[in-house]
């Protein structure tokens, strides 16, 4: 990646209702070549989803331990849940990390039954953010 692409990611990141051609004054582009910039980034997949981020949100960090070599099957599971908001294949303690985000405590409750036929868990829930 280089910086000027790091630089829209910044930008991105401080206002991402921003316009092309705004986005584009802030790091001396056309809004053109800013919006084919950020395609090329989603393709590649350095962008991967656009989320909006509440306050009212409570974040759940999942590690799961994985019963059997299901990790396909897991992972379309984890695609298809809108309330996963980043996952990763990890070394160390567990298979996966998981951040859920949720509003109700009863969306964190359905996911960890759905999650047993996989395997076990642990569950690890935000108290505050302190960066990001």
């Amino acid at each position: 990646m280089d910086k000027m692409n790091r630089a829209i990611l910044a930008q991105l990141a401080r206002d991402a209702r921003m316009g092309w051609q705004e986005l584009g004054r802030q790091v001396h582009l056309t809004g053109q070549a800013v919006a084919t910039r950020v395609q090329q980034m989603r393709d590649a997949g350095v962008i991967r989803r656009f989320a909006l981020v509440r306050g009212d949100v409570k974040r759940h960090f999942v590690t799961v331990f994985m019963d059997t070599p299901r990790f396909g099957e897991f992972e379309a599971f984890l695609e298809a849940r809108a309330e996963v908001e980043s996952a990763s294949k990890i070394a160390g303690e567990g298979c996966y990390h998981v951040v859920l985000a949720c509003e109700e405590d009863a969306v964190l409750e359905a996911f960890t039954q759905d999650l047993l036929s996989f395997g076990r868990y642990k569950v690890a829930t935000e108290m505050r953010r302190v960066k990001g």
